[in-house]
């Protein structure tokens, strides 16, 4: 740093000048170490002050003034040829003042000759004014002075005073008139900027009074109308538009169609005013030019505001154009306590303005235009209430409530609960109206004057459907694309700019801007260059992630092609974008799906990895044509091609009994954009809803306490630090931001980014990084088991056939061609499996099943499908005539063949044993059926029953006539087809990692529960020796049955069971539940008290996997594990879903693992605690730091009138600080899950004992070295005085011994903090292994070691430790250095230790981080933390894991 930038910084601190001489608890230099008064000692070449009389003949003899001839001794105290105005107004005893702010007693005052500068031989430092005084006197030969002269404005002359000293007070600090041009200018843009904002109001109040008056009127009219009316409008973002069946329209209003178009349909309200669902509104507004005016009045306004405190930040530096160049303060009459003063004002007032800005941009566009109805403006503003989701709801004390309420009822208060989106209106080339909102459109019923998005309805039947196989109209599909508008999600990504804006635009950015402007305008500017570079950086981090998320995200909404649409009777190639609900288009291999459609002719296999996880694809049938009712929950799945998925292969069927036939494969779209399944999903991840996780609340009573914590230490400061109120202040906003570091939303960030990277090198994708903070709090599992727990593809076991003579089981035999011909020919029929390129696509049971039967598929079927068996069995061809999929209400499928060497038509029915049993005749089923299946069962295997019956007819034509209840009626059992379900590999090794964890897990399944047991043992889930019992009913309404799976003896009270107690405290029984006694349970409310007890699900249908996870999320925070297809929704209803899916990036949940195994689980919980885990070590290392800067160093600094020197207070802010930060990050995760989870509660007792020992600590050692110190001879009576330097160069405070104590102590302390808060190794890797944090803390070690033990260097001196002048450094024995140094301010001219007493500083040094380093180890991390947890585990959940 040049000269001027260090009197620019002497100028800075020019405000500390006024500081009180002495400390208040001590007198300095008054007393050595053994408690004798200091030796006196001399103090040469100091300045007296100027005497003063009203006659200069009563000054002392040797002072009396003698001028030249032709000079007069003028009032300055010279000799002049003429004594002028201006000499005269330079009188010295009117101490700089003038009219009436001079007092009379001083206006006759003249000074006498100035007395030579004195040697005082005995100084007492404590008493250096009078010192001074008493050696100037004696100077002037005044004998006895404390009678006759007096000192200036307090002893004025008059009875026995004839003089007075003019030891002036400070001057009087300059001020403005107010009347300067830039005070006028002021006055002048805000005022007008007021005026014009007065104008508006009062016009728009008058302007709007006709449309409110209106809306109240009819808005009370909807009241009255309410009962009968729909209430809603616009669906919430989260909420399912359309429904489960088909879209809600509850009292569709009908516009005017074309008589030739279908009907179409428009949810309505009676209620214009727009009140929307889930408490959502819509108001219309329209622009004036007067508020357009006002509005960017005010943005410019602000935007002046912020440029004025860049002015005075040049004028700070003398930075300023023109003639104002190099001149510092031009602006404030070259006073920089002035020009301070006034930057804190004006960035106070342009904090104000900004935050007020920051609370009103919801809204504060729309104040500044006119309300109007919504069908009359030219904007409309969605306003919907933002349900906050609470991960974790801390049991919160009475403090927590206090302040969680008050914080919501300001959050309500500024309207902060609500989301407001101001869409533009827009109009059609046909002139009708309609806004976007949510990617979707909402379009104007000019009948009722309300927005709704437009409906069709296509129709519920099969006929139906099937009935509008001919295709659109072009003029009806112009019409119905006006309404609903293209068939295209545009998901906007911002530019990189835009995002940086957007990210920015928050309080905390805000604060951060505001602080680190105090920074730059303090002369601190090196420190707020690398604190914004940081800042920089962690945004850059989340607007990279961010942006990546968004464009991924991007590339999976929008999609367009080109597809063959049948238009007017003909073919078109139409791109997707202009598909409308109606449509008929031909399904062609490689197609991506762009909308919703149902399957009218032909098959189709589908991969629908990205939309739903499911890794194999999956086989789609037509609709029959009939007229059962077309649900897309149910059977309807199968016949439904989402948008999302991607056409793997097709199958045209130009011969078929029940469906149409046609040479192309058609579907019939349903559902465009936003409105088809893909569409919500995506709508949920664009506009979801906030999370909130219990750092979250905790967050507000540490923000208060800290800045309570900042207001005590700044009170501190003005007590202990006399002296002036900009000083404090400054002083103030920098202990808030030593607290409150503007680096604390980077540090909560970097380990949430660092774990994101690290998951995507595992093959495990995230989309949205939050969910990271929780899944490292995940307490319960719930896994899928086919395909999760077990492998996909099951192993056939064998098959038990039924003699239809005695009607009793035959041998089991694991030969399936050794069985009876109708069963063999079951077996290779009864399934969905098509053949795609030489591979089997189909359900993984269906495919195991055909791969026992040896048969192969004809890939040119005269009907649905042909089947050629093996050819030893002679069982001819089959051909599959018409087919009746899985459907789980059901748990059953069918088909009916044409064996092709009888001519007869079968009919095979399989499904569970549960559901053949039931409608098979009771005469084939054998008497111990039931202890069969459930023999098989408990091995652990999958059974499927087949039934069968021959049709009297022979006409193939004719089976499309009966229903498939007619079809399935009086069929007779087969037997039973039976496969190993196999664990997987690591199946067991994660099952015991995350019990290691402190994770249960649960099976949901929709296997048997048998089965499921027999899993959930051989995995772990189950431990060994526990009792099993397995509840189960026929339908909800019947109780349910217990029974002990392993006697299999009925139990009547299951509570006595549960309350048998193992040597770990819980049960040594386990429930299991089929889906029939689970809806019971829920049904009458038992599950609360049952669900941690019950830990195989079974017979779970897809909703009620959704209510089982949803029951767990009430207690524990939840994670589902499934490989896509029916445990989508659970997936996506958990707290942390993790879709086992080969697709890269998949929206079925926030996390999707391409490596198809549990283990991912395990390491998405491994990653994410370490991510928590340092995220609060960062929050953590930053508090502690903010406690030693702002209070160790700050106390001391303003109690002994010190200063970290500068290049010191760069470095720990610079380099420490923000080093620490960044290394402590690269923390790899633990090994295995620990037992425990980290801490998530910012007020928890492991925070608060950490954070709180430490600092605790770091007090007492920081206390004791300076007890220490004042008992050291070689500093004792060399103490810090200031009377004796000038502390307008505050960057020369640290000369002293005092600031070289306290600048080794907290350094050791600052840098050791990183240290402390890397003792993760509970789940992050040991501390040693961190090698950037080791490499960083072991070179700042011995960096400032050296500095402190090393004699008199180079990189010392640059610190100004332990170094000082030439002169003194030679007469300590050091050899004079070479570079230059800045002379030291203190008298002793230098702050070298001794060379023992540093060895013992370093080791007082080393055993302050040796005390904090073993409570961090034994304390927090170690043996004593394991006792309290034994003795007092904070284990809130309490289940069996």
């Amino acid at each position: 740093m040049g000269f001027r930038g260090l009197a620019k910084q002497a100028a800075t601190f020019a405000l500390f000048a006024s500081v009180s001489a002495s400390q208040l608890w001590h007198d300095v230099n008054r007393y050595d170490a053994h408690g004798n008064e200091c030796l006196y000692r001399e103090k040469s070449d100091v300045v007296c002050s100027r005497l003063c009389v009203t006659d200069l003949s009563s000054c002392p003899t040797s002072l009396q003034p003698s001028c030249p001839d032709n000079q007069s001794f003028c009032a300055d105290g010279e000799c002049h040829d003429e004594c002028t105005d201006d000499i005269q107004a330079q009188n010295p005893c009117h101490c700089s003042r003038s009219g009436n702010k001079l007092p009379s007693e001083a206006q006759n005052l003249v000074p006498c000759l100035t007395i030579p500068n004195v040697t005082i031989q005995q100084f007492h430092a404590w008493n250096s004014e009078e010192d001074i005084r008493i050696a100037c006197g004696a100077e002037a030969n005044i004998t006895d002075q404390s009678k006759t002269v007096g000192v200036w404005d307090k002893n004025w002359i008059g009875g026995d005073i004839e003089a007075v000293w003019a030891e002036c007070p400070a001057a009087p600090t300059p001020n403005y008139k107010y009347n300067e041009s830039y005070w006028i200018a002021t006055y002048a843009v805000n005022g007008a900027l007021a005026l014009l904002i007065l104008v508006w109001s009062v016009y728009k109040g008058f302007a709007e009074q006709s449309v409110r008056a209106a809306t109240l009127n009819k808005t009370s009219g909807a009241e009255n109308h309410r009962p009968g009316s729909q209430e809603s409008i616009v669906a919430d973002s989260d909420s399912n538009i359309k429904g489960t069946n088909e879209k809600s329209t509850v009292e569709k209003a009908m516009l005017n169609l074309p008589s030739d178009s279908p009907a179409g349909s428009m949810n309505t309200d009676s209620n214009f005013a727009g009140v929307l669902a889930e408490g959502t509104n819509l108001s219309g507004y329209r622009n004036h030019i007067l508020g357009t005016v006002s509005v960017w009045s005010i943005g410019v306004c602000t935007l002046l505001w912020i440029c004025l405190l860049g002015v005075l930040t040049a004028d700070y530096y003398g930075k300023l154009p023109g003639w104002r160049y190099g001149k510092d303060f031009s602006l404030a009459f070259e006073s920089d306590y002035l020009l301070l003063a006034t930057f804190l004002i004006l960035w106070g007032i342009s904090f104000i303005i900004c935050v007020s800005l920051f609370i009103l941009k919801p809204y504060l566009r729309n104040y500044f235009r006119l309300l109007t109805l919504p069908a009359d403006g030219q904007y409309v503003c969605a306003v919907r209430p933002l349900n906050e989701i609470k991960v974790m709801e801390d049991n919160a004390n009475k403090l927590q409530r206090s302040i969680n309420t008050f914080s919501e009822r300001l959050r309500t208060r500024l309207g902060r609960d609500k989301e407001y989106t101001t869409c533009p209106i827009e109009k059609t080339s046909e002139g009708r109206i309609y806004f976007t909102y949510q990617c979707t459109r909402y379009v104007l019923d000019e009948q009722t004057q309300q927005y709704a998005p437009y409906e069709f309805d296509i129709g519920t039947s099969h006929r139906r459907l099937i009935q509008q196989a001919d295709g659109l109209s072009g003029a009806e599909v112009a019409y119905r694309l006006e309404l609903v508008g293209p068939n295209f999600i545009e998901v906007k990504v911002p530019s990189i700019p835009a995002a940086f804006v957007r990210e920015f635009v928050s309080f905390f950015y805000l604060y951060q801007l505001m602080i680190l402007w105090i920074y730059y305008v303090y002369a601190y500017w090196q420190v707020g260059l690398v604190d914004t570079g940081v800042i920089l950086l962690s945004a850059s981090i989340k607007v990279a992630l961010r942006v990546q998320s968004e464009r991924r995200l991007k590339q999976m909404a929008e999609q367009e092609e080109t597809t063959p649409v049948k238009r007017d009777g003909e073919w078109l190639n139409v791109s997707t974008r202009d598909l409308v609900p109606g449509d008929v288009i031909e399904v062609t291999t490689g197609a991506h799906m762009s909308c919703d459609c149902v399957l009218l002719s032909g098959n189709a296999i589908m991969n629908e990895s990205s939309l739903t996880g499911e890794p194999l694809p999956i086989r789609k049938f037509p609709v029959r044509i009939d007229d059962s009712h077309y649900n897309v929950a149910e059977a309807g799945k199968m016949s439904t091609l989402f948008a999302g998925t991607v056409v793997s292969q097709v199958q045209p069927v130009t011969k078929s009994t029940d469906s149409l036939e046609s040479d192309r494969v058609l579907a019939l779209v349903r559902f465009t954009g936003t409105m088809s399944d893909k569409g919500q999903l995506v709508r949920r991840i664009l506009f979801p809803n906030p999370i909130s996780f219990i750092f979250n609340e905790q967050m507000r009573i540490v923000v208060c306490i800290l800045v309570l914590y900042s207001i005590f230490v700044m009170a501190m400061a003005a007590y202990l630090y006399q002296g002036n109120a900009v000083a404090v202040v400054f002083y103030g906003i920098f202990a808030i931001s030593q607290l409150l570091s503007p680096l604390l939303p980077a540090a909560l960030v970097i380990g949430q980014s660092v774990a994101a990277t690290r998951l995507r090198k595992k093959k495990i994708y995230c989309v949205d990084p939050q969910r990271i903070m929780t899944a490292g709090k995940v307490q319960v599992l719930c896994a899928d088991k086919t395909g999760t727990l077990t492998r996909d593809n099951l192993e056939h076991y064998g098959g038990r056939c039924i003699d239809p003579a005695t009607g009793k089981f035959v041998e089991f035999t694991s030969d399936l061609l050794a069985t009876d011909r109708l069963f063999q020919q079951a077996v290779a029929s009864c399934h969905a499996v098509a053949d795609l390129n030489g591979q089997l696509i189909g359900n993984p049971v269906d495919i195991e099943q055909f791969r026992a039967s040896k048969a192969t598929i004809d890939p040119q079927p005269e009907y649905l499908d042909a089947i050629q068996t093996a050819p030893d069995t002679n069982l001819g061809k089959i051909h599959v005539v018409r087919r009746f999929q899985f459907v789980h209400a059901r748990a059953s499928m069918s088909v009916v063949i044409l064996d092709e060497s009888t001519g007869k038509l079968h009919v095979f029915v399989k499904g569970s044993f549960e559901r053949l049993k039931a409608i098979s005749s009771a005469r084939s089923v054998p008497a111990d059926y039931d202890e069969a299946c459930a023999d098989l069962a408990r091995e652990g295997c999958y059974v499927l029953a087949f039934a069968h019956k021959t049709l009297d007819t022979a006409d193939p034509a004719r089976v499309g006539e009966f229903t498939q209840d007619e079809l399935e009626s009086g069929c007779d059992m087969l037997g039973l087809l039976v496969f190993k379900n196999m664990l997987k590999s690591d199946t067991a090794q994660a099952i015991a990692e995350l019990k290691h964890g402190s994770t249960r897990t649960v099976m949901i399944t929709g296997d048997t529960a048998l089965t499921g047991i027999v899993i959930a043992r051989q995995c772990g889930m189950i431990p060994e020796n526990t009792r099993v019992l397995l509840g189960e009913c026929k339908t909800p309404a019947d109780e349910i049955q217990w029974v002990d799976v392993d006697t299999r003896e009925p139990v009547a009270d299951i509570q006595s069971h549960l309350a048998e107690l193992g040597s770990d405290g819980f049960s040594t029984t386990e429930l299991a539940v089929g889906g029939a006694a689970f809806e019971r349970l829920c049904a009458t409310g038992e599950i609360d008290t049952l669900l941690f007890k019950i830990r195989v699900f079974a017979r779970m249908k897809p909703t009620h996997k959704v209510e089982c996870v949803e029951h767990h999320m009430k207690y524990a925070v939840t994670a589902m594990c499934g490989d896509g297809g029916n445990d989508s929704l659970a997936l996506r209803a958990a707290h942390v879903g993790i879709a086992l899916s080969d697709a890269e990036a998949s929206i079925v949940s926030p996390f999707s693992a391409s490596n198809r195994s549990v283990m991912s689980c395990v390491e998405l919980l491994r990653q994410s605690r370490a991510g928590l885990a340092t995220s609060f070590a960062n929050f953590t290392a930053l508090i502690c730091y903010g406690q030693v800067m702002s209070g160790i160093v700050k106390m001391c600094t303003f109690y002994f009138s010190i200063s970290i020197t500068q290049n010191l207070w760069m470095l720990i802010d610079g380099g420490v600080a923000t080093g620490m930060m960044i290394s402590i990050s690269m923390s790899g995760p633990a090994e295995r899950l620990a037992p425990s989870r980290p801490t998530s509660r910012i007020l928890g007792p492991q925070m608060l004992a950490s954070i709180g020992g430490i600092v605790m600590i770091n007090w007492v050692f920081s206390v004791m070295s300076y007890v220490w110190l004042f008992t050291q001879d070689w500093f004792r009576c060399n103490e810090q005085a200031a009377s004796e330097v000038n502390l307008n160069m505050w960057w020369l405070l640290g000369d002293n011994y005092e600031s070289s104590i306290l600048s080794f102590v907290c350094t050791y302390q600052v840098i050791n903090n990183g240290l402390l808060v890397n003792y993760g190794y509970l789940h992050r890797a040991k501390w040693y292994k961190n090698y950037t944090l080791l490499t960083l803390w072991a070179f700042l070690i011995a960096f400032i070691s050296y500095m402190l033990l090393a004699d008199p260097n180079r990189v010392g001196c640059a610190f100004r430790l332990n170094c000082g002048t030439p002169s003194a450094l030679e007469k300590l024995g050091y050899k004079s250095p070479s570079w230059y140094i800045e002379p030291y301010i203190n008298v002793i001219q230098h702050n070298v230790i001794p060379r023992a007493a540093r060895y013992k500083l370093w080791g007082y040094c080393l055993g302050n981080m040796a005390a904090t380093n073993l409570w961090q180890i034994f304390v927090i991390n170690g043996p004593v933390r394991r006792l309290l947890q034994k003795k007092k585990p904070l284990r809130r959940l309490k289940v069996k894991l």
